[in-house]
């Protein structure tokens, strides 16, 4: 009885796995924070990124969820949609993509210098999704990096260890 329910748990994992974030050059799936740049010495540090908790997650569709926990508050979200910009080829920059983001509904929780319903997030080649909307008025800059997904048969040998 469990053999046929660790089959059929690894059949449903197969099914529903999302593949869309399986590129790692794709916005789409979850990005968590990593780094906060501090615009007045210059660096970023991994310090305070736990008093700091913030996430993207970018779907298929156009649409996003921004959450975040910061200096102890209950957690906020907001959710809205996004357009990607390619950046010129002539560009000397190490921008990738462009991420444009419109906040529709949630908490007010954007980073940015005034404008209450908009940020700008920029993908790197370094795979990493910078947030430095806030940085020309001395705000910090927020450094993201891609969650990777776990593979079904890593989800179901765990579950299957757990179950014994």
């Amino acid at each position: 009885m469990k053999k046929l329910f660790l089959l059929s748990l690894i059949s449903i994992l197969f099914i529903s796995c999302d593949n869309e974030d399986s590129d790692p050059d794709s916005i789409v799936g979850k990005w968590e924070l990593v780094e906060i740049y501090n615009p007045w010495i210059g660096e970023s540090s991994s310090e305070f990124v736990k008093e700091n908790f913030q996430t993207y997650r970018f779907y298929s569709n156009g649409t996003f969820e921004k959450t975040r926990i910061s200096g102890g508050e209950d957690l906020k979200t907001a959710s809205g949609d996004y357009t990607l910009r390619q950046v010129p080829a002539y560009s000397s920059s190490d921008a990738k993509l462009y991420v444009n983001l419109e906040f529709k509904e949630g908490d007010v929780i954007t980073n940015n210098c005034g404008q209450p319903d908009k940020e700008l997030l920029v993908l790197r080649f370094n795979n990493q999704l910078n947030n430095f909307s806030a940085t020309p008025c001395d705000g910090p800059g927020y450094i993201f990096e891609k969650i990777k997904k776990s593979h079904p048969l890593e989800m179901a040998f765990w579950i299957g260890i757990q179950s014994k």
